[in-house]
């Protein structure tokens, strides 16, 4: 038995965005707009979104760009008190993972009283919030499709998330073209996470044939068109084989969860403010090969996926280990780090991080871990 979670509604494809105008007006005719500080000002997305809903009928139409790379608890108390007084009934997250988390949340706490901090401890919310509109401009997170929005508690010094149904978007729209704005180490960072995601979901416990599916075709459009999306960011077709691989990998994590690199990655960014992707970009090798006595044949499936010649491998355990050395050569051709130690994270420094790691994301990587293993795990990665 398995169970499928996805917003209502999926629109796909170039020039997508400019449906925004209809789709928002079915809630209402107050937004809040959600973002980060500079990219989607500079990049004229921002503005274009607000014409488009202006040309809708919207009444009011309130801007919040305070969206930090890692959104803290107070950045969306702030952003929901902002959607309170102004009266706002949906709110519209335009950026990368970190304005979608915030957006979302945002979205949910308008209805729902206290603080997000006591939701991030364990409270249930109880409420459904105004509705959530979600509009990536990166590739990589999933964040438009899941039910839970990761935050830092700044005064606990954790990155933890906060998760419902409730939090699910009424409409995601992802639209490749507006992912050409991205720079390069955004774009290998991201599409890395997104990578990340997929070969997770389809090793984790809670794998079904659904998520399977989609994981594995996710797995191959990235791992085909990532690297030339970061050499060559106008090159439409590989940004849009590159954004749908994102979304079918955000759909099957969504529903199949993820393993012990995003269970590494969480306290690495809280302690060490390291980009998500790129921690778990560093740590995606080394924890398939701890994965692999007991996910084998998978990956010897995720070789075959990212065009490796398998055939020529012999064993199903050499065509797994054909798929480690595969997501290596990409991170040095995305030019991404490869150690712990070059994002400055050193031996004395793992037990503080292997001890922090938790969540479902480790419940479910499909070989046990051990804060023993974990630290095994990060040495290997120094």
């Amino acid at each position: 038995m398995f169970e499928l979670r996805f917003p209502t509604k999926i629109i796909f494809g170039r020039d997508s965005v400019d449906r925004v105008g209809a789709e928002a007006r079915e809630y209402g005719d107050r937004a809040l707009l959600v973002t980060g500080r500079s990219a989607m000002s500079k990049s004229g997305i921002t503005d274009k979104v607000t014409e488009l809903l202006k040309a809708a009928g919207f009444k009011e139409i309130h801007v919040y760009d305070q969206v930090e790379h890692d959104p803290s608890t107070e950045t969306v108390d702030r952003g929901t008190e902002l959607a309170r007084n102004g009266q706002d009934e949906l709110v519209i997250g335009i950026g990368g993972g970190s304005a979608m988390d915030t957006a979302k949340a945002i979205a949910c706490m308008v209805k729902n009283e206290g603080s997000v901090t006591e939701y991030q401890s364990g409270r249930k919310i109880e409420q459904p919030g105004i509705p959530f509109i979600a509009i990536p401009t990166t590739a990589g997170t999933g964040a438009e499709i899941t039910k839970n929005s990761v935050l830092t508690n700044k005064e606990k010094n954790i990155k933890q998330s906060v998760r419902s149904p409730l939090m699910i978007a009424k409409v995601a729209i992802v639209d490749p073209v507006l992912t050409v704005t991205m720079p390069p180490r955004v774009t290998a960072a991201t599409g890395m996470d997104a990578l990340t995601q997929a070969i997770e979901a389809y090793v984790t416990l809670a794998s079904n044939p659904i998520s399977d599916t989609l994981a594995l075709r996710a797995t191959s459009l990235i791992s085909r068109n990532l690297a030339q999306a970061f050499a060559n960011g106008n090159d439409l077709e590989a940004r849009e084989n590159v954004a749908l691989g994102s979304l079918m990998a955000g759909m099957a994590f969504a529903n199949a969860s993820l393993g012990a690199v995003h269970g590494l990655a969480h306290p690495i960014g809280a302690q060490f403010d390291v980009p998500h992707g790129v921690a778990c970009a560093l740590l995606l090798p080394y924890v398939m090969e701890y994965n692999l006595p007991v996910r084998t044949a998978k990956y010897a499936q995720i070789a075959e996926a990212m065009g490796q010649d398998a055939a020529k491998a012999g064993s199903e355990e050499n065509k797994a280990i054909m798929a480690v050395e595969a997501v290596k050569n990409l991170l040095s051709r995305l030019q991404l780090p490869q150690h712990l130690r070059d994002v400055g994270i050193f031996q004395y420094d793992i037990i503080s991080i292997a001890g922090a790691a938790g969540g479902s994301s480790l419940s479910n990587n499909p070989r046990p871990t051990t804060p023993g293993s974990l630290q095994e795990i990060l040495l290997t990665a120094l």
